[in-house]
């Protein structure tokens, strides 16, 4: 009885140890192999703000082609709905990290505004990147980076709101929490329509931007 009463306890706390172990040599989800995710962030000035808001009511560039999976893709121009323009740099952790909040951003105005990305790496780079990030919308292949520049995108998760027909909104340095919501309610603005509440999740509190193209 003495013996029960002793490794009853011991045992549990060896399952405990074990446990504690186990979770400690658990990957962080953020540790990507290749990809240096402790990298400082990189703040959106006031310089860039005004820079990017040269961009509004200006053309955007159109583009009229398929996506890295194939996908029609017609960006700008007159069409039956808004477009919003993420820019995506192959290999920054930024780029990374933005992604599933411009996929949640996408699924919020899904079937009313068209989301597309904007890659500078060439076409089998840009795939194998959209699948291994999960991108939920149409992605696009633009290693000359006309795009990218014509748009005014100096640094990646700069992204845009072009209008039905075919104007730039209103282009972002970067993204945060508070920017994030102002894109939610810029784009309900574009539709006419009263925002509803999206979830900004782990966005950066600071206005952030991406590494340089």
């Amino acid at each position: 009885m003495r013996f029960a009463r002793f490794t009853i306890p011991l045992g549990i706390i060896l399952a405990v140890a074990g446990l504690a172990m186990y979770l400690n040599a658990k990957p962080n989800p953020r540790d990507i192999p290749g990809i240096d995710m402790s990298q400082p962030e990189h703040p959106v000035t006031a310089k860039m703000t005004a820079d990017a808001d040269k961009s509004t009511l200006k053309p955007a560039l159109e583009f009229v082609g398929k996506g890295v999976r194939g996908e029609a893709v017609q960006i700008s121009g007159v069409q039956d709905r808004p477009q919003f323009v993420l820019f995506i740099l192959d290999g920054c952790p930024c780029s990374i990290d933005a992604q599933p909040l411009f996929n949640g951003l996408s699924k919020h105005w899904k079937g009313k505004v068209d989301f597309y990305g904007v890659i500078d790496s060439e076409q089998k780079k840009a795939r194998t990147w959209t699948s291994d990030y999960r991108a939920a919308f149409p992605v696009v292949s633009d290693p000359s980076k006309k795009l990218i520049k014509t748009y005014g995108a100096k640094q990646s998760v700069y992204c845009a709101l072009v209008s039905k027909e075919g104007k730039i909104v209103k282009l972002w340095p970067g993204y945060s929490s508070g920017l994030l919501k102002e894109m939610n309610e810029l784009i309900a603005k574009e539709l006419e329509e009263k925002p509803t509440h999206f979830n900004t999740q782990y966005a950066p509190v600071d206005k952030t931007s991406g590494c340089f193209f």
